[in-house]
């Protein structure tokens, strides 16, 4: 199946509203001049620390609660280039109590493509009891309401 907008399923950015752009560094390729595997968790995780940031969320890690990541899983669909301009769309999904993930789609837009497709499991942890914690609830009630916000597109 191809990576291309003009499918006739769903266009893959439908469900996000967030997005991260910036164009690939020169340390960031392999000697193949591609964007190596494992930048593309790197660029998944500035686009979760820039959706926090701006849900007013904090990033930093306390005394009482961070997040911790569980799990890092990323399905490549086309070799990223240092002249591609890359788009990283996020939104969170799967809430529990003491969980939840971020999903990503990696875009290429200049050439409407899918690039990867992403997703991040992280708990919440308490660092003083070393056992996991419930999300604190404005995190909770913060990305609810920022993802079923209508009407508005990406940031």
């Amino acid at each position: 199946m191809s990576p291309r907008a003009s499918d006739n399923r769903p266009h893959p950015l439908s469900l996000f509203r967030f997005n991260l752009e910036f164009r690939p560094r020169f340390s960031d390729l392999d000697p193949l001049g591609r964007v190596s595997n494992s930048r593309f968790f790197t660029y998944f995780e500035e686009a979760r620390l820039a959706y926090l940031s701006h849900l007013g969320l904090s990033t930093a890690g306390g005394e009482e609660r961070c997040l911790l990541v569980q799990r890092d899983t990323c399905r490549y669909q086309l070799p990223v280039q240092h002249h591609h301009l890359v788009q990283v769309y996020l939104r969170t999904a799967d809430w529990g109590r003491r969980s939840f993930s971020f999903r990503y789609v990696l875009w290429l837009p200049e050439e409407d493509l899918l690039a990867a497709e992403g997703i991040t499991k992280v708990s919440c942890f308490n660092p003083a009891t070393g056992r996991a914690c419930d999300l604190p609830e404005e995190y909770l009630a913060a990305m609810r309401a920022y993802e079923r916000a209508e009407g508005e597109s990406g940031d």
